[in-house]
């Protein structure tokens, strides 16, 4: 017989994929700010991903709000993450012009480990392939104190530039993934 751990995972082999079937990403609206708010993270992966309150607020203020998109990541009917994609005008400005940027991405604390962050960055990259025909690269900026974040993104296929960026709270890597067509 094997036994499981508390989170149902087979202790001593790693969890595989998610099936992207059985995940979606879904739109996010200013209405849904509790909703998200209740995606939990740890105290310090809660620093790098940004708290829900100070995102929601940027995305209410923002200038250009065509040009940010947030979703939810939705894994058998049940929220399980959130990020934004940016493009254009509303790129941060280490970004070079052509490219969309990944931020504040989350996956609910209850569901880490299970791979649901490498698919829903899977995602993210068809959303970007399927809706932004003339975009060639996602990128991301990752804190170089969150070592996690950074591997699941490497695993995910993201390259890291070797650049640099002095973000609020520390140096940020530059991650980019190179979309096929």
């Amino acid at each position: 017989m094997k036994t499981r751990s508390k989170d149902n995972r087979i202790l001593g082999i790693p969890p595989t994929r998610p099936n992207l079937d059985d995940i979606d990403l879904r739109p996010v609206s200013i209405s849904d700010r509790a909703a998200i708010r209740r995606l939990v993270l740890d105290p310090e992966q809660e620093q790098f991903a940004g708290f829900v309150d100070a995102i929601f607020d940027d995305l209410q203020n923002s200038r250009h709000p065509d040009l940010e998109h947030p979703f939810a990541i939705v894994a058998l009917g049940m929220r399980i993450g959130f990020f934004i994609l940016r493009e254009k005008q509303a790129l941060p400005d280490w970004a070079p012009r052509g490219v969309i940027t990944m931020h504040s991405f989350r996956i609910c604390r209850t569901h880490q480990g299970k791979g649901y962050g490498r698919a829903a960055s899977d995602l993210a990259i068809a959303w970007v392939r399927h809706n932004r025909s003339d975009v060639r690269q996602l990128m991301l900026a990752v804190n170089t104190r969150n070592v996690l974040a950074k591997t699941v993104y490497l695993k995910s296929g993201f390259i890291d530039t070797g650049a640099i960026f002095r973000g609020p709270i520390g140096d940020q890597h530059i991650l980019s993934f190179e979309i096929q067509r």
